[in-house]
């Protein structure tokens, strides 16, 4: 009884983790990754179910006016039974999820665009803490390199305020991409009349109305970011 015991804790801690992190990607509007990941909670669902019908076997069994030895005996075949099942369904759950990754997935709270995982923050900083918080998640402050790209952030952003990873900060008028891609022969969608240093040192970007690109004070703390990294 007592392996059984630890055998739920551990599946319901599993299972309770996988489903939370199911959770966050249906609030962030993850629905592909959601619809990605059905067979993992299909195998989980198994497992739940396969620990169930073992626990109602081993009540019927010790329910009823069998013999000390008997009841020992269907104990040690409910144990061995239960084995064998979490021992298939997780193998196959870990194939599952091997599959998944090499077709692309993102972690929770990430959107998958071109083989590229993409975090829109919540909450708002400057431009130093939000870069900040893209490396602390392994990643950095987008670089937007094309159209699609620019139409896929501008569908997510609308009119929102995001800082990019776009600064002039040590000269001003030379721009630099934070991963160092060529600023002068690269993909630009700036406003009209923008960059203009209006406000003097509005040394970093930012996507703003419609998605298109503006120049603003680095330590202004009223904007979001969007974190860009690789599969």
């Amino acid at each position: 009884m007592r392996i059984v015991i630890i055998l739920s804790r551990s599946m319901d801690s599993e299972y309770s983790a996988k489903q939370e992190g199911l959770m966050d990607k249906l609030r962030s509007g993850d629905m592909g990754s959601y619809i990605k990941e059905r067979p993992v909670i299909i195998t989980y669902g198994l497992l739940a179910l396969s620990f169930i019908l073992v626990i109602v076997l081993f009540v019927t069994v010790h329910s009823q006016n069998f013999t000390p030895e008997r009841k020992e005996l269907a104990s040690k075949d409910d144990i061995l039974g239960l084995n064998i099942t979490v021992n298939s369904l997780t193998e196959k759950m870990k194939e599952i999820e091997r599959v998944a990754k090499k077709r692309g997935m993102c972690d929770a709270g990430w959107q998958l665009f071109d083989s590229k995982c993409y975090f829109f923050s919540s909450s708002k900083s400057n431009w130093y803490r939000a870069r900040t918080m893209c490396v602390m998640k392994s990643a950095d402050l987008v670089v937007i390199n094309n159209e699609n790209e620019q139409r896929f952030i501008k569908d997510i952003t609308k009119s929102e305020p995001y800082w990019i990873g776009l600064t002039d900060s040590e000269e001003e008028g030379n721009w630099t991409w934070v991963d160092g891609t060529d600023y002068k022969t690269s993909y630009k969608s700036w406003r009209p009349n923008e960059p203009n240093n209006h406000r003097d040192n509005e040394d970093c970007g930012h996507v703003w109305k419609e998605g298109n690109w503006n120049d603003k004070g680095c330590h202004d703390a009223n904007t979001y970011a969007i974190c860009e990294k690789k599969l």
